[in-house]
């Protein structure tokens, strides 16, 4: 009886053993994921998630469902994002104006970036270019930069949209050279593309994805992209440096995000798996066809993105005046 006792004992203490070896949760993601877009369907943006969504679900071994959360210029979904469970399962893809310019436009944005957010991993970059219209006398950024700050030049410039990345981009020229150019914000870029070649602005810093076909069928003529080096899609365009302007190196980008909070394993794993798509061929290639640069990063590089790009805007927001509308 007492061998029979000890057995039993020695069994349950294994099976105690073999329970306590086991992970207490299942290995994420074990159900599917939702991506959050705070901007609505059809758009670049859109179609970046979607593309990510993709890429992600074969990754992950999980679907990865895309919801547009639209409304407030993005702010809605990004706080959808922010307040949901911190458990990996709902993350969101933002733009550097949600991250990075809206802390300093808004007093009372309902989560703040850095608080309430964790930067997973940086998704894609894309370029942006001076253009103007071939009827318009500028051949290079400096007759345009000259002309602009010529006494009572009376030029003006488009965005699509204030606040967005093309107005600040533009402020930060005007910053950095002194010119005298009125803003006139539209409704999206291709808003401002019909005005443009419509002759009634003079430039608007473009997408290249946007402009491309365009630039390439000489409707609009570019003058210069705002990196730091020139890019494949454009190779004899000049940068705003070659042009005489120094250390001007602006670039849009998109995020991933989550809760804040969430497990450092969970955001390692969604970093890492971003990582590799970057350097998938077939994304870089999606990419590359809609003017963006596939990048994929660390949590760290990401986290300094946001707040190295706080401080930049920070500071032309405020110089120039800028305020949401």
């Amino acid at each position: 009886m007492k061998k029979f006792t000890k057995s039993i004992a020695a069994m349950a203490t294994a099976l105690v053993g073999l329970m306590a070896a086991q992970p207490s949760q299942a290995a994420y993601p074990d159900r599917p994921i939702r991506l959050i877009m705070p901007y609505a369907a059809g758009g670049l943006s859109d179609i970046l998630a979607r593309a990510l969504a993709q890429e992600l679900s074969d990754e992950l071994g999980q679907s990865v469902v895309v919801e547009n959360k639209t409304g407030a210029g993005g702010v809605i979904g990004t706080d959808i994002v922010a307040k949901a469970k911190a458990d990996g399962y709902t993350i969101g893809v933002i733009s550097q104006g949600l991250a990075s310019v809206n802390t300093s436009l808004y007093k009372n944005l309902p989560y703040n970036t850095l608080r309430d957010l964790k930067p997973v991993s940086i998704v894609s970059t894309f370029p942006l270019v001076l253009v103007t219209s071939p009827e318009k006398p500028y051949k290079t950024a400096k007759d345009f930069i000259a002309a602009a700050k010529t006494p009572s030049s009376a030029m003006n410039y488009g965005s699509a949209g204030n606040t967005s990345t093309s107005h600040l981009t533009m402020e930060m020229l005007k910053n950095r050279t002194g010119m005298d150019i009125m803003h006139v914000p539209y409704k999206g870029e291709s808003q401002a593309f019909t005005e443009l070649l419509g002759g009634r602005i003079d430039g608007i810093f473009a997408t290249v994805g946007g402009a491309l076909t365009l630039i390439n069928t000489d409707k609009m003529r570019p003058l210069a992209v705002a990196s730091k080096e020139r890019i494949s899609l454009l190779p004899n365009v000049p940068t705003l440096k070659e042009s005489g302007i120094a250390d001007f190196d602006v670039f849009g980008w998109y995020l991933v995000v989550a809760p804040a909070g969430i497990p450092d394993d969970v955001t390692t794993r969604l970093s890492q798996a971003i990582m590799k798509i970057g350097k998938s061929a077939k994304f870089q290639e999606a990419m590359k066809n809609r003017g963006m640069e596939a990048v994929g990063s660390t949590v760290e590089q990401a986290t300094k993105q946001v707040k190295d790009e706080e401080q930049r805007w920070a500071v032309i927001i405020k110089e120039a005046g800028i305020t949401v509308d």
